[in-house]
């Protein structure tokens, strides 16, 4: 029964890739295809610069959080860090 399935899926995944070759040939032939396909085009790259701008952001608060806590492990070094307060003492 997999092999059925794995031909079927290869069957219609050629059909759906051979169908939007065509569709995005008609369209780049027209002006207006054209834009809107510049458009789209685009639009996928803001989105991903978007993204991507989104992740670097996220590291870079990640690494400013690590280094303020070291500066102040560096500048208060009498303070017991916040690991030692979980500890139970004998």
């Amino acid at each position: 029964m997999r092999t059925w399935e794995l031909f079927l899926q290869g069957c219609l995944f050629t059909i759906s890739s051979l169908t939007s070759l065509f569709l995005l040939s008609i369209v780049v032939h027209l002006p207006l295809g054209r834009v809107l396909f510049a458009v789209l085009v685009s639009g996928i790259c803001l989105i991903a610069e978007c993204f991507v701008l989104f992740k670097v952001a996220q590291l870079l608060w990640r690494w400013s959080g690590k280094a303020a806590l070291a500066i102040l492990r560096v500048a208060h070094p009498g303070q017991p860090s916040s690991a030692l307060l979980t500890e139970t003492k004998n």
